[in-house]
């Protein structure tokens, strides 16, 4: 379970702040949420989000700062950041922008570039736990043994066309964000 305790009190603040670290980013924001707290991320350098600890990895860093700015959805800044990590978390990070953007296949080609991302089977087995609306949805993902990146950017986009599957698909994108925001974190400050 996410939760913000796990984090420096910099991430802890600039998450709390926007509904306490719960919000429901959107499938395809218009502009980027309006918060001060975004304004502070923005002048802040990657390091400064870890209070000081020492960085092992700062590529992952820049990967948390990436994954703040998609919580914010502040497009252009996650862009920026991920497009310049040539790691699968930075490719990770670039599909979901894409996803969002929305340009599904720009998403596919940066999630292929992922290849199978160690956290592919623990995304698949959360989501399969998870309580969603449409018994369908909750089949799929529980017959999925390893993350299916392409079948989620597909759900994602007819999600935009039905709302009925909106609020299933913003649960997994929340879960997808979490996950990737925690394995990121704690590979910057172990190496």
């Amino acid at each position: 379970m996410f939760d913000l305790a796990n984090y420096s009190e910099t991430v802890h603040r600039l998450l709390y702040e926007v509904e306490e670290g719960r919000r429901l980013m959107s499938l395809a924001p218009q502009s980027p949420l309006a918060h001060p707290s975004l304004d502070e991320l923005r002048s802040l350098k990657a390091d400064a989000l870890f209070d000081g600890e020492s960085l092992a990895e700062p590529n992952f860093a820049d990967c948390v700062r990436s994954a703040l700015f998609l919580y914010f959805s502040a497009l252009d800044e996650s862009h920026e950041l991920s497009q310049s990590i040539d790691t699968p978390a930075g490719s990770f990070l670039h599909g979901i922008m894409h996803r969002q953007e929305p340009d599904a296949s720009n998403a596919k080609y940066w999630f292929r570039r992922v290849g199978r991302h160690e956290l592919f089977p623990t995304l698949a087995a959360e989501a399969g736990r998870l309580t969603l609306r449409d018994p369908s949805l909750t089949a799929t993902l529980q017959s999925q043994k390893e993350w299916d990146a392409s079948w989620f950017i597909d759900l994602c986009e007819q999600a935009r066309r039905d709302p009925a599957l909106e609020p299933d698909a913003l649960r997994i994108q929340r879960l997808e964000w979490e996950l990737l925001f925690d394995y990121c974190y704690r590979r910057a400050l172990v190496g």
